[in-house]
């Protein structure tokens, strides 16, 4: 985990069940969707590296064979520093269109329930859920081979997503929903004291 000005960057190392990308020396390595589709690790930002995507700060997972690199969403209840945050982000995608709920925990033992839509992942021309493009892949990695999807107007990639939370109360612990099909790299909080008269991102 990590402070960078207004953003706290959540560690999410330990709650990674899924790997689902590959290099194309090693286009067998992870599964997307069941097929043995994966994303290309060549056009993804470096293992570890901190990423800037519409001014808010992520942290990317490592990409090495072999390694679990998201969440498959199973319902995990990931602990976070007890504070005041206004804004959840999050880069993810999913199989297909898919919707859920996330549940925010405070530690005066209250939830707020709020509303989490990831679009499929080859969905960059037709994004549903107000998402915008993170990172922008040239197609996908089967086993086989590399499919480039540019040409046939498919576009592959990995979106970010936001989340408004309610700041009335210091928040301890977000749940996610059991949806498998919905996975997310990287998520990073916005605490709600810092981003006052901040402009919205």
């Amino acid at each position: 985990m990590g402070q960078y000005g207004a953003y706290f960057v959540i560690d999410l190392g330990s709650y990674f069940n899924s790997d689902v990308i590959s290099s194309d020396a090693n286009r067998s390595d992870g599964d997307f969707n069941g097929v043995g589709e994966t994303y290309p690790e060549e056009d993804l930002p470096a293992s570890n590296s901190i990423v800037e995507c519409y001014n808010v700060v992520f942290r990317f997972p490592d990409k090495g064979d072999g390694l679990n690199n998201n969440i498959s969403l199973e319902g995990q209840h990931i602990a976070i520093p007890k504070y005041r945050y206004d804004r959840l982000y999050l880069l993810g995608a999913a199989e297909g269109n898919l919707e859920d709920m996330v549940t925010f925990k405070t530690a005066d033992g209250g939830q707020q329930v709020a509303f989490l839509g990831l679009s499929g992942w080859h969905k960059r021309n037709h994004l549903q859920y107000g998402e915008r493009v993170a990172i922008t892949c040239s197609g996908y990695h089967c086993p086989a081979h590399h499919v480039f999807t540019d040409r046939l107007g498919v576009g592959y990639g990995i979106w970010m997503q936001q989340i408004h939370i309610c700041p009335s109360g210091q928040l301890v612990a977000i749940e996610l929903p059991e949806n498998p099909g919905m996975h997310v790299f990287a998520m990073t909080l916005r605490r709600a004291c810092d981003a006052i008269g901040k402009k919205e991102t």
